[in-house]
């Protein structure tokens, strides 16, 4: 701490009358007035720019994103060639064993009962025929024998026809609910077969369309991650500034300041005059501590 004092007294006796003034001046270090105003100078070349050019604008992937994301729509092909088949599934009728059964019996029976039918028809005649012709050779064609032989020979070729026409149409039944039930699992299967696709081409749409958003969704956050590091670029000149205004705020320049105190007294009486005069100087609080001790 430096203190200097100075000063001249005269006076005389007589009613005087005194008035003073004091003036105190801070004591700067040179280094701190530098950096003060090399900041304020930084703040003040600052004040002047456009808010507009501290928003970073959007990046090419944002942009990309929203074009993207404006024309998702998946793969709408695939979503209506599933509801196509879906619907032609549940169109179609349900596969029936007894529905396909005269689709095959039909044509056994006419291909073979029949035939068979007019077979043996052909051979009882020749049967008839040939009897009627014994019966003529041994003299007994129109005798009660005859009649009798005649009867039992008819009872047999009706047996026999019928016999052989009934296994014939049971073969033909069976074959006919084998094939229309077979019929009916093919028609199963391939309505199954329908249904599998549809399911398939809905998910192949999905799995499209969420690829689609996953791209979109990537290229949003790089977009903005890099518009992060373009809004920082914008704004680091406003950040920095900040940061040094909060370092000279936190230096103790206060240490480093002092003042001078310069104190005038001056008092007048009739006949006569008395002044007092005197300067301070103090280098911190304590100086200016002492100077209004002794009423400078």
């Amino acid at each position: 701490m430096s203190l200097k004092i100075g000063g001249s007294h005269t006076d005389s006796s007589s009613t005087s009358t005194t008035n003073g003034t004091s003036t105190t001046t801070p004591n700067v270090p040179q280094w701190a007035s530098d950096l003060t105003q090399n900041v304020a100078g930084r703040v003040g070349g600052l004040v002047d720019t456009d808010p507009q050019s501290l928003v970073a604008p959007a990046n090419y992937w944002q942009d990309l994103a929203a074009n993207n994301a404006a024309s998702l729509s998946g793969s709408p092909w695939n979503f209506d060639a599933a509801a196509d088949l879906t619907r032609s599934v549940g169109q179609a009728d349900t596969p029936s064993i007894s529905a396909h059964i005269g689709e095959f019996l039909n044509p056994y029976l006419n291909g073979v009962v029949n035939s068979t039918a007019a077979d043996l028809d052909a051979n009882a005649g020749k049967v008839r025929a040939q009897q009627a012709l014994d019966l003529a050779r041994s003299g007994a064609f129109g005798g009660s024998g005859a009649a009798l032989t005649q009867s039992a020979t008819e009872g047999e070729l009706a047996r026999a026809r019928a016999t052989t026409l009934s296994g014939l149409k049971s073969q033909a039944y069976g074959q006919a609910v084998s094939a229309a039930t077979a019929q009916a699992q093919l028609q199963q299967q391939q309505l199954a077969q329908r249904l599998g696709a549809a399911s398939q081409l809905a998910g192949l749409s999905t799995a499209y369309d969420a690829n689609q958003r996953g791209n979109i969704a990537a290229q949003q956050a790089v977009g903005d991650d890099l518009r992060g590091v373009s809004q920082a670029q914008d704004q680091a000149p406003f950040t920095s500034t900040q940061q040094i205004v909060a370092m000279l705020q936190g230096l103790p320049i206060g240490l480093f300041t002092g003042s001078t105190t310069n104190a005038t007294q001056n008092t007048q009486a009739k006949g006569t005059n008395s002044s007092v005069s005197a300067g301070a100087s103090f280098g911190d609080d304590a100086g200016r501590a002492f100077s209004k001790l002794l009423g400078l």
